[in-house]
């Protein structure tokens, strides 16, 4: 005996739509972030050839010397982390 019903059909519409709405967000985000790049490239002040750069003061308050000794106190803060017992002792 043959099946003479037909196959139940899906309907592609909703499948069309979601890709759709899916292609214009992503459309609209890469408009928005081409806008938001240009808009920060428009913004940077041209380079004055005649003045030399100066350094970042940023860090001025610190000496070369203060550097290490904050690298040294936070390497023996790692150390004495790693090396304090674990409640779990019967485990290691």
């Amino acid at each position: 005996m043959t099946n003479t019903n037909n196959p139940a059909t899906v309907d592609s519409a909703p499948r069309e739509r979601a890709l759709r709405s899916k292609r214009s967000t992503i459309g609209v985000a890469v408009l928005l972030a081409s806008i938001a790049c240009g808009a920060t490239y428009a913004m940077q002040a041209p380079a004055d050839p005649t003045v030399p750069p100066q350094p970042d003061k940023g860090l001025n308050l610190y000496s070369p010397v203060g550097g290490y000794a904050l690298m040294a106190i936070a390497t023996a803060a790692v150390i004495a982390v790693n090396l304090m017992p674990a409640k779990r002792g019967h485990q290691d």
